[in-house]
């Protein structure tokens, strides 16, 4: 405590003592030290970043953020939009689309980019699409296996007039990627340049995008097989759904929880099979009793014996006996021992339907919904109804509300988290500021210091120059020597002092700077 007096007290004489003009001099260039720390800090801290993917969905944008932060990749996430730095943008681009993203929005901001005023519509849209072409294919490029490619869009004809019958063009796309093997793209390869170029131009369908190899064949994913498009792909289809199912079920809680309460989690389940079907359905004809259960019978055979004496039927032979299944009767009717055998066969006409049926790709298995409210309970509404709200937004059917409708309520945390990560960040940029402050401190003084020293000693030797008989005797010259010594040491010791008191405590530092520049200001 006695040096930090000691070193207060100096810096108040120091300022008492030292002129309006110098004080001027160490604020303006304290002030500079400052500005120029506080602009290195921000130039070294925000990397220039680029648009990678705009308008991305929510659903869609926290599975992008999971791949990027798992890759350990530096981007930046605002309303639907991922930055990510210049250097690394084509690379990890690739990476994201080669993995099926996205699915929504748009790959590259060009279209929605403002061109300068001297420029007309025609020569924007122009210089937009060759600038987009080499970027697309600088990004197919970085795929692997990939020694070349080369991008050809073709925008759709814009609609002019309200009142027209006549078909516009739509916009396509076409590719041309060489090999450094001489062979194709994989399948996978060529769905991703398809989805990378459909999701970079605004209009632009999956199917509307052809991609031929070097040797000019066509190797488009799906091209001879896939009707629906780009609901080929069950987890697009299943991204879209849930996309689809969020937004309504969000539609009808934010009303009664207000925007920002509401986090819902959708999972679809698509069946991309293709199923051939096929059912007969069989028809009970008239004579068959209602509790007849023996079903119906497409043909019958049987055979029937008898021995010893009995009396068999009689009739002439070739006639109808009395009974309802019609036969040939044998002859005869005496009673007699004797053998006597029957066989007959039974066939009936049995009506029937027959159906066939294919079931395309693309069929809901499943569909499970979470939803998380912000608060204690769900206030207004009791949780019977809440699960009827949302079943009956999400379309499922009110016998599976309970197992696949999750339900809870819990404060959010997430502004607080947030504030605790930014309050370390800040703090340490201050200290820093404060640091490099009270180091230009100390150089300010000392070199204040000297100069007042050297200014001094010049003012001493010129009289002594023009007046060489007024120089003091050697025994007082050994005096004023020693007590110069003795008072060099002392400022050495407060010039050290100061720098250690200063590295310690920089806050101190600044403040006192600022109380001798508003000192200064006073004084004016």
């Amino acid at each position: 405590m006695e040096k930090v007096k000691d070193v207060l007290d100096w810096l108040k004489q120091f300022a008492n003592k030292t002129s309006k003009k110098t004080k001027m001099i160490i604020g303006i260039v304290v002030g500079a030290v400052i500005v120029f720390a506080v602009v290195l800090a921000a130039i070294l801290n925000n990397s220039p970043y680029q648009v990678m993917f705009a308008d991305v969905s929510e659903g869609e944008a926290s599975e992008i953020i999971s791949i990027l932060k798992s890759s350990g990749t530096d981007f930046q996430y605002k309303n639907g939009d991922f930055l990510v730095k210049e250097d690394v943008l084509d690379q990890t681009m690739a990476e994201l689309v080669y993995q099926g993203y996205p699915t929504s929005g748009f790959t590259y901001n060009v279209f929605t980019e403002n061109a300068s005023l001297m420029t007309t519509d025609s020569d924007k849209r122009t210089y937009k699409l060759y600038e987009l072409q080499d970027r697309i294919g600088a990004t197919i490029r970085l795929f692997d296996g990939v020694k070349d490619a080369k991008v050809t869009i073709a925008l759709g004809e814009q609609e002019k007039y309200a009142l027209t019958d006549e078909d516009k063009s739509k916009a396509g796309a076409s590719a041309t990627v060489i090999m450094k093997n001489g062979g194709s793209p994989t399948k996978e390869q060529a769905s991703a340049i398809q989805r990378l170029i459909a999701r970079s131009v605004e209009g632009l369908d999956f199917e509307n995008v052809s991609v031929f190899d070097g040797n000019g064949i066509e190797v488009s994913a799906d091209s001879t097989e896939n009707a629906a498009g780009i609901a080929s792909d069950g987890a697009e289809l299943a991204r879209l759904l849930e996309d689809q199912v969020t937004l309504n079920v969000m539609n009808v809680l934010t009303p009664f929880y207000g925007a920002g309460n509401v986090r819902i989690s959708v999972k679809a389940a698509i069946n991309m099979d293709q199923v051939v079907t096929e059912s007969i359905a069989y028809s009970t004809p008239e004579k068959t009793g209602e509790e007849d259960k023996s079903g119906i019978v497409s043909n019958e055979s049987g055979s029937r014996d008898g021995s010893g004496g009995s009396t068999t039927d009689g009739g002439a032979a070739g006639t109808d006996s009395n009974t309802d299944v019609p036969g040939y009767t044998t002859g005869g009717g005496s009673t007699g021992s004797g053998v006597n055998s029957e066989t007959y066969t039974k066939e009936y006409l049995v009506n029937q339907i027959r159906q066939q049926g294919t079931v395309s790709p693309g069929v809901l298995e499943n569909l499970t919904i979470s939803v998380a409210i912000n608060g204690e309970d769900f206030k207004s509404l009791d949780e019977g109804e809440l699960r009827a709200l949302v079943g009956n937004a999400a379309g499922i059917a009110a016998s599976d509300y309970e197992e696949k409708i999750a339900l809870a309520s819990a404060p959010f945390f997430e502004e607080e988290k947030a504030a605790q990560e930014i309050l370390p960040v800040s703090k340490l940029e201050r200290q820093y500021i404060l640091m490099i402050s009270g180091v230009a401190l100390i150089i300010i003084i000392a070199a204040v210091l000297l100069g007042l020293k050297k200014k001094k000693k010049k003012s001493r030797k010129a009289p002594m120059a023009e007046n060489p008989s007024a120089a003091p005797p050697p025994k007082k010259r050994e005096q004023n020597e020693e007590v110069i010594n003795l008072q060099n040491e002392h400022g050495m010791e407060l010039k050290k002092s100061i720098r250690n008191f200063s590295e310690q405590n920089p806050e101190i530092s600044a403040q006192l700077l600022k109380n001798w520049l508003n000192e200064g200001d006073r004084y004016e």
